[in-house]
């Protein structure tokens, strides 16, 4: 203990500052996470500000015992030890308030995000660094109000004003609420900064500078001159808020609701539509990024749309729920590869994210056990990968255990301990992900070991299934085909069904024979004759002999033939047969077989599929003919037209997706025509060569579509040492359990492989990260519910941006780019907003304090006549704060484990809300209206944050998780909300529009009405309905769907006027009413409705009506659509 209070006491000499006295400073006596026990501090108050340890941490005084202080800390108290510092600061903490908090995004204590980025160049907030919350190198230009020198000036008072941006034009500067005094000297009008002096006060002799700015403390509410009954609706430009659940400006509004019920989106509604003066906010790839959607097809990822589907990882469908957007540091993913592509970069999975995108890892567990010597001691260490928690989420580390020999008897005794623990780790493998702008801080080893995944494609579309049932053949014939397909793909003519084969792979001749009688398709063999001196990589050059042709040149010796050759090719041969991959029309006579030195003429046999009735010799054209095989060929996709009128072959991308059997029988047709397979130690490869880039990048995705293993090389042309000129081509090496499943329908024996069982798994890539310059990035998100894991088009998984978990992140990333309309201008809804940004993982303390920086926000705005919605999204947070510093001072919990004082404490934070008088003149208005989000464990109302919160605000908002997944917004379920509201704003509506209140009834029963009369239809069914029951269900549904939801990316829908929404009212209400009279008079409703169908489409197609056209032109349209429904009905009872 000795030693570290001497610590402290150099500390206190090394930082010594002029205006600290020693007693200004105590001790650190206990740490427990965020909440530190200092000693010494006799003389301190009760949420006094404090600075902790040598990095000067930020805190406050919670509790006071004697000589010792309680104090929470907000910021990480790692490192932080018994004796370091603590200095008492003697102020509260407090904000500062003046121009610049507009267009400003906070942390919990209000320090700027960007300036502490710009000072640390770092995307993480330092320990101990201080920035200024309002700039301080800003000049605005200050006008001053009415007062003059020699004039008495009180708290609150108004003394001049400043342009703060174009929706806040007029930023007040007040003269803070307790001081007053005779104004000695005002400063001109003029440019200067928040803290240059600009007016001098004097108040019983002693002279007070006052700047633009001051300082407010946070758990303190502003005073008011006199608080006043709210009386004027929050217009939230949602139709089923603003006519059955209104708030009014001033008002409190909860709004709970499970993980993906939509509170953000309303939230960002509300900053959009409201109408408040000023917002308090508390609460992926680059371009290009080709993306694999639910259907198989490729979509660049910025021009994917919400409700889109993409593949997840075990080929079902993801919805893609929100679309996150920015600009941020980007990093990119450099697949490392055995790939020898020379300057070509296809195959490999390289894609650019954004530094908070998160890498899906897989880490394999190495145990690895050695001995080793260390300062003459001997040891037995047992080295193994652990997942641990850290301010980066759970992330893997390399662990070392050790144990020593001469401690535990002896070299065999420690080894067999570090056998016995080594066998209880385990040995799965460790999935994981983190950040790509976290990834540089792994340890080296973790990042060696650990990979990305390229996942398999579960999916089967069954594509070519649907193509032979379409031609009338059987379905379960497609993987058949496929193989043909591939055969061809492989070593087929370019312009009719005609594969060349090697007179010795009879195999090939009996498995093409029986796969075409399948397709009603004969087969012909011939026997030819191809040239090996011909060009590399050109068509091959086929001579039709005869016998005798063929007897004279063999005896001759210019045509050397093995016909008894056993054993496989080597892998030369079969990489130098690419040059006769191709076949084309027979060149007899070009040149004599005399020409032709030995050793250069190889027969093949020629083998043709044709249509029935195609026989003979024929031309390429007729062989064609009534052949589905070529069909297929020339429209599937595997024949492309190249350059000029020639063709070449592909492997077409949707066959990734097709089914499993029909893709692994379309690449077993294309090893057995040009492929090698070589096996060792009952392990499998294969290699494929082709001249085709649009075979090969088509194979490597299909190959890791099955899951199997990829390579390729490049050989770029070139003349070899015999003067034989090759072309490029690609070598495509397959490798993998999952090859097994292609080996298997392979019609060579020296090819195929016996099948055995083995799991499709994904296949790992090796990857290093570098950092690139600023970009734009695009994001989708996943439900919740999901595994929030999708494919891109390379089949490398990744993880959704705008992750919950990250919750803050989404809002940060999309306010920037919302806009409102100001007076016919399009403006950015920052101009009017601040955020005070605050995530479930960042320090607990700042949480707690987030919710008190906001309030205060709102209330300096409140205090120069605007009025001010502060939405603090989600109150749990704050909440589940308060229980963890509960827990840490040992207080006795509640329910839950929330503090027993919870509800009080929440009361003191809303009860901050309301419209009031501010103090000063001249006289003013203004108010803070809080809407507070919920989000319950499970959607659980009876949770004890909901429930003391219903019990302290007026407007409960309940989010229903079930019309958020049916795509239903805004998802508020009508049975369970309420507004305490309604008889307040009485005065409002008989002022604005006197049928209101009647007609809110009047829909809130038709809605209640039909929700019992659906338990009767699941009973007896709606036909059991008389028609007046029948009515009040269907129009129940139309109020549901064209009244109560709305479209939030439509510019008739995405904010309804409070005029229009009166009118829709009527509309709706109006139709009820219509089809009620007319059965009341014995009209039959199934004859009625169908007969004045035109009107109920009429009244469900009024949303469509463009608000901007203007109020007076919109209620001339309901004025018709009124008119006309009563005389359709009166015509249709007649």
């Amino acid at each position: 203990m000795a030693g570290a209070l001497e610590n402290a006491r150099k500390e206190i000499k090394r930082i010594s500052l002029g205006d600290n006295l020693e007693s200004d400073y105590g001790s650190i006596y206990s740490v427990s996470g965020p909440v530190i026990v200092a000693e010494n501090m006799i003389g301190c108050a009760m949420y006094e500000l404090v600075k902790v340890g040598h990095d000067n941490l930020v805190g406050e005084v919670i509790r006071i015992d004697g000589d010792k202080a309680t104090i929470q800390v907000y910021e990480e108290t790692a490192g932080v030890t018994v004796g370091d510092p603590v200095l008492r600061t003697g102020k509260p903490l407090s904000v500062e308030l003046g121009p610049g908090l507009m267009e400003t995004i906070y942390d919990g204590i209000q320090r700027p995000l960007k300036a502490i980025k710009d000072m640390s160049q770092s995307i993480y907030i330092p320990r101990g660094i201080d920035a200024p919350a309002l700039d301080r190198k800003i000049t605005w230009n200050f006008t001053p109000g009415k007062y003059t020198v020699g004039d008495h000036i009180s708290g609150g008072d108004i003394f001049g004003s400043i342009f703060e941006n174009s929706l806040l034009s007029d930023h007040k500067i007040l003269l803070p609420p307790r001081a007053r005094g005779t104004i000695t000297w005002i400063a001109p009008a003029g440019e200067y900064t928040v803290d240059e002096k600009i007016l001098e006060v004097e108040f019983d002799g002693v002279k007070s500078d006052y700047s633009m700015y001051h300082t407010w403390p946070v758990r303190v509410p502003r005073p008011v001159a006199e608080k006043l009954s709210a009386d004027y609706p929050l217009l939230t430009g949602q139709r089923v808020l603003d006519a059955l659940f209104p708030c009014v400006q001033g008002g409190t509004t909860c709004i709970p609701g499970a993980f993906g019920c939509g509170k953000t989106v309303i939230s960002q509604s509300l900053s959009k539509y409201s109408n408040s003066d000023s917002i308090i906010y508390v609460g992926c790839f680059a371009k290009g990024t080709e993306v694999l959607m639910a259907d198989g097809s490729d979509k660049a990822i910025e021009a994917i749309e919400v409700g889109e589907q993409v593949m997840g990882k075990d080929g079902a469908p993801r919805t893609v729920i929100a679309l996150p957007r920015g600009t941020e540091t980007m990093y990119e993913v450099c697949h490392t590869t055995q790939h020898r592509n020379g300057n070509e970069k296809f195959g490999l999975m390289n894609y650019v994210c954004s530094g908070n995108h998160k890498l899906v890892l897989r880490t394999p567990q190495l145990i690895r056990t050695t001995i080793h010597e260390l300062r003459g001691k001997h040891y037995t260490s047992v080295t193994f990968f652990v997942t641990e928690k850290s301010a980066n989420g759970t992330i893997v580390k390399q662990r070392t255990k050790t144990f020593q020999h001469e401690f535990h008897g002896g070299e065999e005794a420690a080894t067999k301990l570090a056998a016995d623990f080594a066998s209880t780790i385990d040995p799965k493998h460790i999935d994981w992900d983190i950040e790509a702008k976290d990834y540089k801080q792994l340890d080296h080893y973790v990042k060696k070991s650990s990979y990305q995944m390229i996942n398999p494609v579960f999916k089967e579309s069954g594509n070519l299934a649907n193509i032979l049932g379409d031609a009338g053949i059987e379905k379960t014939l497609a993987a058949k085909m496929a193989w043909l397909l591939g055969f061809w793909v492989g070593n087929g003519h370019m312009e009719t069904a005609q594969f060349p084969v090697d007179s010795w792979d009879t195999q090939l001749v009996d498995r093409i024979s029986e796969y075409g009688k399948h397709f009603n398709l004969t087969t012909t063999t011939e026997n030819h004759y191809r040239s090996n001196h011909v060009e590399s990589n050109k068509d091959i050059e086929i001579f039709e002999m005869n016998e005798a042709q063929i007897e004279e040149a063999e005896q001759t010796g210019v045509v050397a033939f093995d016909s008894n050759r056993k054993g496989d090719p080597s892998e030369t041969e079969l990489i130098e047969a690419e040059i006769f991959n191709e076949s084309r029309p027979s060149t007899a006579g070009l040149f004599t077989p005399a020409a032709i030195s030995p050793a250069s003429l190889v027969t093949d046999l020629s083998v043709t599929l044709r249509g029935t009735g195609i026989g003979g010799a024929g031309v390429s054209k007729e062989r064609n003919l009534n052949n589905i095989f070529w069909d297929i060929v020339t429209s599937f996709g595997v024949r492309t037209n190249g350059q000029g009128s020639t063709y070449e072959k592909s492997v077409p991308l949707h066959l990734s997706y097709d089914d499993i059997e029909v893709r692994e029988q379309f690449i077993a047709g294309l090893i057995d025509s040009d492929g090698y397979v070589k096996s060792a130690d009952n392990r499998f490869s294969a290699t494929v060569t082709t001249i085709y880039k649009g075979v090969s990048e088509g194979l490597i995705r299909l190959a890791r579509s099955l899951g199997i293993r990829v390579s390729v090389s490049t050989e770029k042309e070139h003349v070899d040492k015999n003067n034989v000129k090759h072309k490029s081509c690609y070598r495509v090496f397959l490798s993998g359990e999952a090859l097994i499943g292609v080996l298997r329908f392979c019609a060579l024996d020296r090819k195929r492989t016996a099948f055995k069982e083995f799991t499709r798994e994904a296949v790992p890539f090796y990857f290093t990260l570098q950092e690139k310059d600023q970009d734009e990035y695009y994001g989708i998100t996943l439900p919740d519910e999901t595994d929030k894991q999708y494919l891109l088009s390379s089949l490398a998984l990744v993880h959704n941006c705008g992750e919950r978990g990250n919750e803050m992140a989404e809002v940060l990333m999309e306010f920037p780019e919302l806009f409102t309309e100001k007076d016919g201008r399009k403006e950015p809804i920052m101009k009017r907003t601040t955020l005070v940004a605050n995530t479930s993982n960042m320090p607990v303390a700042a949480r707690e304090a987030s919710i008190y920086t906001g309030i205060t926000l709102a209330e300096y705005f409140r205090d120069q006549g605007k009025d001010v919605s502060m939405i603090a999204d989600s109150s749990s947070r704050w909440a589940e704060a308060l229980r963890e510093i509960s827990g840490r001072l040992g207080e006795m919990p509640a329910d839950q484990g929330f503090p027993a004082y919870l509800g009080a404490k929440l009361a003191s934070f809303y009860e901050r809300a309301g419209k009031a008088v501010a103090l000063g003149s001249p006289d003013r208005i203004g108010s803070v209206s809080i809407v507070a989000a919920v989000s319950p464990a499970g959607g659980d109302f009876s949770d004890p944050v909901t429930t003391a919160t219903l019990g302290i605000t007026q407007v409960f908002w309940g989010l229903d998780k079930k019309l958020a997944q049916r795509k239903h917004f805004p998802s508020i379920n009508t049975s369970v909300s309420y507004s305490k509201y309604t008889n307040a704003l009485n005065k409002y509506y008989d002022s604005n529009y006197a049928e209101f209140p009647v007609l809110r009834d009047r829909i809130k029963e038709i809605l209640s009405n039909a929700e019992e009369l659906e338990q009767v239809v699941q009973l007896v069914g709606k036909s059991a309905l008389s028609d007046s029951d029948k009515i009040t269900l269907d129009v129940s549904n139309l109020i549901k769907e064209d009244f109560l939801q709305q479209n939030g990316y439509s510019t008739y829908d995405a904010f309804c006027p409070i005029w229009k929404t009166f009118d829709m009212m009527r509309a709706f209400v109006s139709y009820y009413d219509e089809s009620q009279k007319a059965v009341a008079n014995g009209a039959n409703w199934s004859k009625l409705s169908e007969a004045t169908s035109d009107v109920k489409h009429a009244v469900s197609s009024s949303k469509f009506f463009e608000p901007s056209r203007g109020e007076e032109e919109i209620h001339g349209e309901f004025e018709k659509l009124l008119t006309t429904m009563q005389e359709r009905f009166a015509e249709s009872t007649d």
